[in-house]
């Protein structure tokens, strides 16, 4: 627990840091007007519609892990793996600093007879297919932005994902090709800084490389691109509905295809629970691209909009979460299992050799 109280103290200093800088130059005069004028019953029926793709979106995110689970295991029912990732993603929402990311593979591990480095190779790759596909969707956007914005942030966001994923790509690629090779090379190189972190994070790529062979094995690998474009595209569809519908911000489709990639890559950061501070401050600045947020009456909209989202993402993860926790008393205790997978993590002694 007292680590546990640390890695919160640690997390909320950096959510309260992004919260500053979102709510800093706020017209807090303006968004009060605005609150007060809102058409709520408006604004609600754009909430449900946008509760509503959203849903899809999280229902794809929840369903694809099971295309990376099955293949190490075609016995497990696909709703036991549905279960644990709702437990997952509500501990990843709930626990600082994305401990909760263990959560998932840990419980899983402990309701079947996968090892847990087995199924924490699943969420790595699952995590490196996003962190690619959202740092390349970004560029793409950029390469056709014709707004009169600076796009400096955005650049300089892209450019920072790109330097973490990028790399990764490409030493996963060859180590795919050349493993043993690869591997003796990299921990020569690793230990000249620490022996310790080079064979975590060795174990980490030996964990994804299994995790991607089961998928190509398995033949699964066109469901899960399919699955993952379907996530994506509500996820992004989802905001635009409500941006443009219920709050009349003049954002096209292709505008928040712009805004999700630098609000994903924001929330990528360790913070505090619930991702507050870099929600707000990622959104904002994403929008900053297309629309004048110093100007204090869309700077209130744009706030307003954020945090309503930010809000209504919250309760369309954590609720079926808590639904399962409800029924299932060992899931709940979601501080226990954090604190238990990163103690059965792989450790220095299971990288391998």
């Amino acid at each position: 627990m007292r680590r546990f109280a640390v890695y919160f103290i640690i997390a909320n200093i950096i959510g309260g840091f992004f919260l500053w800088l979102a709510s800093r130059s706020l017209p807090l005069d303006h968004i009060s007007a605005y609150l007060k004028g809102a058409d709520l019953g408006h604004l609600g029926l754009w909430a449900g519609v946008f509760l509503a793709i959203y849903s899809v979106s999280h229902w794809a995110r929840v369903y694809r892990w099971s295309f990376l689970v099955r293949p190490l295991d075609e016995s497990i029912p696909p709703m036991t793996i549905h279960r644990v990732c709702a437990v997952g993603f509500t501990a990843i929402l709930l626990l600082p600093l994305r401990l909760g990311e263990l959560v998932r593979p840990y419980l899983l591990s402990r309701r079947t007879d996968l090892s847990l480095s087995a199924v924490l190779g699943t969420t790595v790759v699952e995590r490196v297919i996003d962190g690619l596909l959202i740092t390349g969707l970004l560029f793409v956007t950029l390469a056709f932005y014709d707004g009169s914005h600076e796009t400096a942030f955005a650049t300089y966001t892209g450019i920072i994902s790109a330097l973490i994923f990028v790399p990764a790509l490409l030493v996963c690629i060859l180590t795919f090709w050349r493993k043993e090779w690869m591997i003796t090379n990299l921990r020569r190189i690793g230990s000249l800084v620490s022996a310790g972190i080079t064979a975590k994070l060795l174990g980490l790529l030996d964990d994804f490389i299994e995790g991607f062979r089961g998928l190509l094995k398995a033949d699964y690998l066109g469901r899960f691109i399919g699955i993952t474009a379907l996530y994506w595209f509500t996820n992004i569809a989802s905001m635009w509905v409500f941006a443009s519908m219920g709050f009349g911000l003049e954002l096209s489709l292709w505008q928040m295809t712009t805004v999700l990639p630098i609000l994903v890559i924001g929330i990528m950061i360790p913070a505090g629970p619930g991702m507050a501070g870099n929600f707000e401050f990622f959104m904002a600045r994403g929008i900053a691209l297309f629309l004048a947020i110093d100007v204090a009456e869309v700077g209130a909209k744009v706030a307003v909009f954020a945090a309503t989202v930010h809000v209504l993402q919250f309760l369309a993860i954590i609720i079926p979460g808590f639904v399962v926790m409800w029924t299932d008393p060992e899931a709940r205790h979601l501080i226990r299992l954090s604190s238990e997978a990163e103690e059965e993590s792989p450790s220095a002694e299971d990288a391998p050799a």
